[in-house]
């Protein structure tokens, strides 16, 4: 017996991954019309004519980017992969923070790569067109778009995605419409409804995925982030040569370097604040502590060691905790919270043990690039990227991510991941991309595809997904083995699988809105004693009548 394959891709955002980057600000493109345009924008600027854009490009908080009537972008395909946690998808893209004022401007992605991000800021649309993007325009929290013209979205994986504290509107006289795309609407749960004059019709994979607008939000956090008491010793920049050992509250008002072949020792209770220096102007602080040497922080679970915003609450307040070169010795983290930083844990061809992390509202909760890094129990909440990492070889037992705009995304690495537990992490859970990996048990919620493997090998046992998005697991390319694998609820397909084979043991299949198997290639599945349910809506189990499609694979059940 077969199950009934349709002949359309499953289009999910890419996976992409840079060897080095710096987040010093680049001075824009100037000049006349026709223009290149690239880098972080601040002040005004104003563009019109053929407009090349370059690299990506940030409106940074009080800065405006203007597009006179009938502006085009053109945006440059990108290959490279990224590691700044400002940016979101593969693509070259334009992430606002300020405001972009569009009149009938035109958007031009290559390849289903980019888009615009409304990141906290305004993004005002005229009219216009958005096209070839990896998602056109996504509404992240505190951001708006509004729409006073007739703009259309076309040709993208995803068209337009809302996410929860978003807001998408149309004036009186505005039109937004989505056709064409992979998806054409994704609404994340808690996210408000669309305007009444959005259309999304003719979309290849679905016209909208969508969670109820009427979602309760998941409750706080337990995690006050702490201010420094009055007493509380000061460092300026300062550069340890030496063994040294610090301890108490400390404000550090700079960036701590220690020296290769030193050890700086943090003692339990230890508490280190940092304050807001922004020299280029990005919004994101660069005070920190910066590892050559090794750190030992040890503190316990009455006295945890803490790194935190001298003030304030929100992300990117200081920069991180960066390991750089730093795989000699030993660098050992436990009890330790992480808070308002760009990066929580950074590590680059480095060592690192950390269990008992907790890592709360950064811009990236831990980040890996030719690294050896070993974890457990580790918590990330309220980020907006929870992992990524590169070249590496991670081990982590015992991982929490809830909140985030995306999840866990791995690249060229040996992986092994067990006690996994996801919610509302956006756009995936795990990712990986041409990566060993051995995953499992875990237990996945309310996210847009939980499970991703797009090339490499990945066995997964012991993993649960309910209410997803497009597909509770989705194979690009590759080989996976899954055992008790359980799918419940997922607003399109159980698994998707485009080339490879999936070998699926045991488990169950239920409560899909599509099928349960999805091919969109020559993939391979065998099904060997899982439980199928039935999809939405209906009693049939969606079964193949046996004809051979062609360019597809096949479904075997067992």
């Amino acid at each position: 017996m077969r199950f009934r394959v349709v002949a359309a891709s499953l289009a999910l955002p890419a996976l992409l991954f840079v060897s080095a980057a710096s987040r010093a600000a680049e001075a824009p493109g100037v000049g006349p019309a026709g223009r290149t345009l690239s880098g972080k924008l601040s002040g005004e600027t104003r563009v019109s004519g053929e407009v090349h854009v370059t690299d990506d490009v940030m409106v940074l908080p009080g800065a405006t980017l203007s597009a006179a009537p009938g502006t085009v972008f053109l945006f440059d395909r990108s290959d490279s992969t990224k590691v700044d946690p400002e940016y979101f998808y593969g693509g070259v893209e334009i992430v606002v923070r300020g405001t972009l004022a569009a009149d009938n401007a035109a958007f031009r992605f290559p390849g289903r790569t980019g888009g615009i991000v409304v990141d906290g800021g305004r993004a005002l649309f005229s009219g216009g067109a958005i096209t070839g993007a990896e998602a056109g325009l996504t509404v992240l929290a505190g951001g708006e778009a509004a729409v006073s013209g007739r703009l259309s979205v076309g040709d993208c994986r995803t068209g337009v995605a809302l996410f929860p504290g978003g807001r998408l509107r149309t004036e009186p006289a505005g039109m937004l419409r989505a056709a064409g795309n992979g998806v054409g609407f994704v609404r994340f749960a808690g996210a408000g409804p669309a305007p009444a004059s959005f259309v999304s019709e003719g979309n290849e994979e679905a016209d909208a995925v969508a969670w109820d607008p009427d979602v309760a939000p998941p409750p706080p956090v337990s995690f006050a982030v702490p201010r420094p008491p009055s007493t509380a010793a000061r460092m300026s920049d300062t550069f340890i040569d030496h063994d040294r050992t610090l301890s108490g509250d400390i404000v550090v008002d700079g960036v701590i370097r220690v020296a290769p072949g030193t050890t700086l020792t943090l003692l339990p209770g230890t508490r280190l604040f940092f304050t807001f220096r922004d020299t280029d102007g990005d919004g994101i602080g660069e005070n920190g502590l910066f590892l050559q040497g090794n750190l030992a922080a040890r503190g316990t679970k009455e006295k945890p060691i803490g790194f935190f915003p001298s003030e304030g609450d929100t992300r990117g307040l200081w920069d991180s905790i960066s390991f750089m070169a730093s795989d000699q010795g030993e660098n050992v983290l436990e009890h330790v919270d992480v808070a308002g930083s760009y990066r929580g844990l950074h590590a680059h061809f480095s060592r690192l043990s950390a269990t008992d992390i907790r890592i709360f509202r950064c811009c990236r909760g831990l980040q890996f690039q030719e690294s050896e890094v070993s974890l457990a129990r580790i918590s990330v909440d309220e980020v907006q990227s929870a992992m990524r990492g590169r070249d590496a070889t991670v081990r982590i037992d015992g991982l929490s991510v809830r909140d985030a705009v995306s999840g866990v995304n791995l690249f060229r690495s040996a992986v092994s991941l067990a006690k996994v537990e996801m919610r509302d992490t956006g756009w995936y859970g795990i990712r990986l991309r041409d990566s060993r990996a051995s995953f499992g048990p875990g237990r996945f919620s309310r996210m847009y595809v939980p499970l991703s493997v797009q090339e490499g090998t990945a066995r997964i046992t012991g993993v649960s997904v309910d209410d997803s998005g497009l597909a509770a697991f989705s194979l690009l390319e590759g080989d996976v083995t899954m055992e008790s694998f359980r799918s419940s609820g997922s607003r399109v397909d159980g698994i998707s699988a485009s080339k490879g084979s999936v070998v699926l043991s045991g488990g169950e299949i239920a409560g899909y809105g599509r099928n349960a198997v999805h091919l969109s290639g020559p993939a391979a599945v065998v099904l060997k004693g899982t439980k199928i349910g039935s999809p939405k809506g209906t009693t049939n189990i969606p079964v193949h009548d046996g004809k051979v499609v062609p360019g597809l694979g096949i479904v075997r059940v067992e």
